[in-house]
């Protein structure tokens, strides 16, 4: 599937202009059919307020997909999904990646600004926060704006770079980053399309590192989530985009320091929002990625070419999906979830604890949902075991379906056995020697008996040769 605007840019007026064509008559006929109260809904003509949740559902979607009421959700009927005019949206749950609810999310749109969520994150894995970054490119005041009105030879510490870039949504910072990294935009794409499918994101391809407009430049608001939650798991991107407003350092133009979100009623009246990225161009429309972490549970919502206000559609998305999906906690990761075998150890098997701590998440309008666990352990683990080590996997269900794994670690270490304790104890598994476990069990004793009584022996002799040597005895020995 293709996003319409891409459609629109590729085919001209074809066919699908006249569709949609149609579809705006319809919905300009539905809206002339609609209530007094639902056509006066438009607060910008001072008309009183409707209540959307009341309206049937065609309605209030033609509503707000005409701009005539804000994006909402049924706080009443959690059943009934957010009514939002973005063309495509996706809600994924942070921790476990699940795309908890979507609306056209492999649908292929352009992503505007947001296509630095990547760019971001590369700057922040392959520098150092403190790795000096100078502008190379004689050409970078042409850039298109928004811009840190870079000049040539500019210096910045890819701390501050990155800010620029998150929070000014530097398109000139994104070339300079292209360029240092990439040692050109085409190199840099190259390396931005890689990353992407290591995170998942198979049906994105990028052409540059700030998403001004190329009809080759797409993505899907399931990769941009994607993408997203891999960002997010920096710490250094993670702290870039927790705060809508930075000062930055910078060799040049030093009283333009000051860096700020576009998305700054988003931090300021959501509560729990942590980022991340504006975008807009008049080919996308008006895109938002945006996150918010309650009570240490994070979503991520994305939505692309919404009809105003993108960041104001993405609030009421993540306030339904924290009411929604709520989720339960399963393990501690300082309480034991159970054991797993260790082959060839002082102990047969070794105590795990979880890496972290588990939630399941579930469906608030399904409260029957089984949420079961499994410890699996990681095939042919044989000591030495180390306390911390990774050893095995939680594996959390609900209603028998796979929703995460979680690492296991050792709770203590393990030795290696003696070689008598390993043959007695594979003797003792049941049904694996048979008759022969006996055997087996009075070999090894044997063996270990003779080893002993011959070990002794020779700590006499060599006990009664000191003695003698210390008397300085030359005599015959008797024997």
């Amino acid at each position: 599937m293709t996003c319409p605007n891409i459609a629109r840019a590729r085919r001209g007026r074809g066919p699908a202009a006249f569709a949609a064509t149609a579809a705006a008559m319809a919905a300009a006929l539905l809206l002339a059919l609609a209530p007094p109260a639902a056509r006066a809904a438009d607060p910008k003509k001072g008309a009183a307020r409707v209540d959307p949740t009341q309206l049937p559902a065609a309605q209030a979607q033609a509503l707000v997909d005409r701009g005539k009421v804000s994006a909402f959700f049924d706080p009443k009927d959690l059943s009934k999904a957010p009514f939002l005019s973005a063309k495509a949206a996706v809600l994924m749950d942070a921790e476990t990646g699940e795309i908890l609810w979507e609306k056209n999310g492999t649908l292929r749109c352009y992503p505007a600004s947001t296509t630095k969520i990547l760019t971001g994150l590369l700057l922040a894995e392959r520098t150092e926060p403190d790795d000096i970054i100078t502008c190379m490119d004689p050409t970078v005041r042409q850039i298109e704006e928004s811009s840190l009105h870079i000049q040539p030879w500019e210096k910045f510490t890819s701390k501050d770079l990155l800010y620029g870039l998150m929070l000014r949504s530097a398109n000139d910072g994104a070339v300079v980053i292209a360029q240092h990294l990439g040692g050109s935009v085409a190199g840099f794409a190259e390396m931005m399309n890689a990353r992407a499918r290591e995170a998942g994101a198979t049906d994105t391809h990028f052409t540059n590192p700030n998403g001004l407009h190329d009809p080759d430049h797409w993505t899907t608001a399931r990769d941009l989530a994607l993408i997203t939650r891999e960002a997010l798991r920096n710490e250094r991107f993670r702290d870039a985009v927790a705060q809508p407003r930075r000062v930055i350092s910078r060799s040049k133009n030093t009283q333009d320091s000051v860096v700020a979100s576009k998305a700054r009623k988003f931090y300021r009246d959501f509560p729990g929002a942590d980022g991340v990225k504006t975008g807009y161009t008049r080919k996308a429309g008006r895109c938002f990625v945006g996150s918010a972490t309650r009570d240490g549970r994070q979503l991520i919502g994305v939505v692309l070419n919404a009809f105003d206000n993108a960041s104001g559609e993405t609030m009421p998305l993540l306030s339904w999906g924290f009411r929604r999906f709520p989720t339960v906690p399963v393990a501690k990761k300082s309480e034991p979830a159970g054991s797993v075998p260790v082959l060839g150890g002082t102990a047969p098997t070794v105590t795990v604890l979880p890496a972290r701590d588990v939630r399941a998440v579930t469906d608030a309008i399904r409260p029957e949902q089984a949420v079961t666990t499994e410890v699996l352990a990681t095939p042919g683990l044989a000591a030495p075991v180390t306390q911390g080590q990774e050893v095995g996997a939680l594996l959390v269900k609900v209603d028998g379906k796979e929703q995460s794994r979680v690492p296991l670690l050792a709770a203590e270490n393990v030795d290696a056995a003696p070689l008598p304790v390993i043959v007695a104890r594979k003797a003792l598994s049941p049904g694996v020697w048979g008759a022969g476990g006996l055997a087996l069990i009075l070999v090894a004793f044997g063996y270990g008996t003779a080893a002993t009584k011959g070990a002794r022996r020779r700590r006499n002799r060599l006990t009664a040769s000191r003695r003698r040597d210390d008397r300085g005895g030359t005599g015959p020995r008797r024997r």
